[in-house]
């Protein structure tokens, strides 16, 4: 509704006004830190308090797990560093149910951005329902002009749909590279020795324009660290001033900068690279931005197949994890969420769940390092023979000499780790009787076995 001067709109349902929700008369003097919310079956004498995974601070929030068919009546209390405070009036009745009407037509459908092959635009053309009011169309012919219409969907299926008024080509909204350097940029920065200094320069373009650090008196040196990402961090300072009658009082401003920033992308391409018998083994790619702030961390999420809770996992700073305290031949899904100064990021799922076990490979053992598995060295010398192994779950591993098979003492050592065999002789000698001196003998192949392997 646009309108001067500015007009004043009321809602009315069944003849009465209907009033928006607001926070309480009071906050005790004190700023409210977070809403408890509390529900109640019908015919119950009995609150239950709604779980969240973080404090309700917003006047309104989604509640999830009831029983469909129940019937449900909520309050509300305030708390603050004081305490809690009392509840509010009881809400009517709500039956949980799918909805029985499908919705209406969504309002100022219109196009935000475009390119040569796609258009920015609140639409669907995914096979599955998209959650968020706006999605990207690729594929389009370059140049070409395309309308677009959007509808809403619910349990009782497909609302009106809606169009936007005029076609939309499909070509790069260009516009020149823009720098924004402020005064304290220019100005002069003493730093001691040894010491750091970042240089901060939010820049956009479109097309992403390529930014180049040049010194003046030369190269920039390899001490020099230049990170460039395609959105920035910008910070903001913010000062206030008290109002009467007589006039505007003296401005308080605050004495450090807050950084405007969102929270990243999801992380991309989630793989399952190894499990065993208690553990999986999860790698991940950098979210494609970070909203502005530095990525401080990712946090890992497990569900059991069938259930409907996910469960942290771990938290990390590498691109990869192992999940450990995982139930043997259990199904699990996983998914990862990148974090920043200003949250988490959506969740990015595995693309298919896992069987956690211990995979089944033969045992092998790569004798290519031994020429002719042939071993030569001087009378009196110690020597090691290195032998790579593979296999799953861990081979046990046997040494033999014709047949014979060698056991640790004062002259020999065995060591055999997950992937490689060790055997050091020392002292070696040349085997001497009563005929004379022996020819140099040669090794058996090492075996490896375990419980799977023929």
């Amino acid at each position: 509704i646009i309108a001067k001067p500015r007009p004043t709109i009321e809602w009315y349902k069944d003849g009465k006004e209907l009033k928006p929700s607001a926070q309480p008369r009071s906050d005790g003097g004190n700023e409210i830190k977070q809403y408890i919310l509390e529900r109640r079956e019908k015919k119950s004498m009995r609150w239950v308090r709604v779980s969240s995974k973080r404090p309700i601070a917003e006047l309104r929030y989604r509640v999830t797990n009831l029983t469909e068919g129940n019937e449900y009546e909520f309050h509300v209390m305030a708390e603050n560093n004081a305490g809690i405070g009392p509840p509010s009036s009881t809400s009517r009745l709500f039956k949980c149910k799918e909805p029985t009407s499908p919705p209406s037509a969504p309002t100022v459908v219109k196009v935000t951005d475009s390119s040569k092959t796609s258009v920015k635009e609140w639409h669907r053309v995914n096979t599955s329902t998209c959650i968020n009011t706006y999605y990207t169309v690729t594929d389009l012919e370059a140049g070409e002009e395309y309308k677009f219409r959007v509808c809403a969907v619910n349990g009782a299926g497909k609302g009106e749909t809606s169009e936007i008024p005029n076609a939309v080509q499909t070509v790069d909204r260009l516009t020149s590279p823009e720098i924004d350097i402020d005064a304290s940029f220019k100005q002069t920065h003493i730093v001691k020795n040894g010491g750091t200094v970042t240089l901060h320069i939010p820049f956009k373009g479109k097309p992403p324009p390529l930014a180049t650090w040049t010194k003046a008196d030369g190269e920039i040196g390899v001490m020099a660290d230049i990170n460039t990402t395609e959105t920035s961090s910008v910070p903001y300072l913010f000062r206030v001033m008290a109002e009467n009658q007589f006039g505007l009082g003296e401005a308080y401003e605050m004495s450090e900068a807050i950084i405007a920033t969102e929270e990243p992308a999801p992380p991309k391409r989630l793989d399952i690279i190894d499990t065993s018998n208690s553990t999986a083994t999860l790698a991940w790619l950098k979210p494609e931005h970070d909203g502005g702030s530095r990525i401080t961390g990712y946090i890992v999420e497990t569900k059991a197949k069938g259930s409907d809770h996910w469960v942290f996992g771990g938290q990390t700073k590498s691109l990869h994890m192992v999940i450990e305290g995982l139930v043997e031949n259990t199904e699990y899904d996983f998914r990862v969420k990148a974090k920043n100064d200003a949250g988490l990021s959506d969740p990015r799922d595995a693309f298919a769940s896992v069987i956690i076990k211990e995979p089944r490979i033969e045992p092998t053992a790569d004798l290519s390092g031994i020429t002719n598995q042939l071993i030569t060295c001087k009378t009196g010398s110690t020597f090691t023979i290195d032998v790579p192994i593979s296999g799953r779950p861990a081979p046990k591993v046997t040494w033999k000499l014709e047949e014979m098979k060698l056991k640790e003492t004062d002259r020999i050592l065995i060591k055999t780790t997950k992937e490689r065999t060790y055997l050091t002789v020392k002292d070696s000698m040349r085997g001497v009787n009563k005929y004379g001196p022996g020819v140099p003998l040669e090794s058996e192949p090492i075996i490896a076995r375990n419980a799977y392997s023929k």
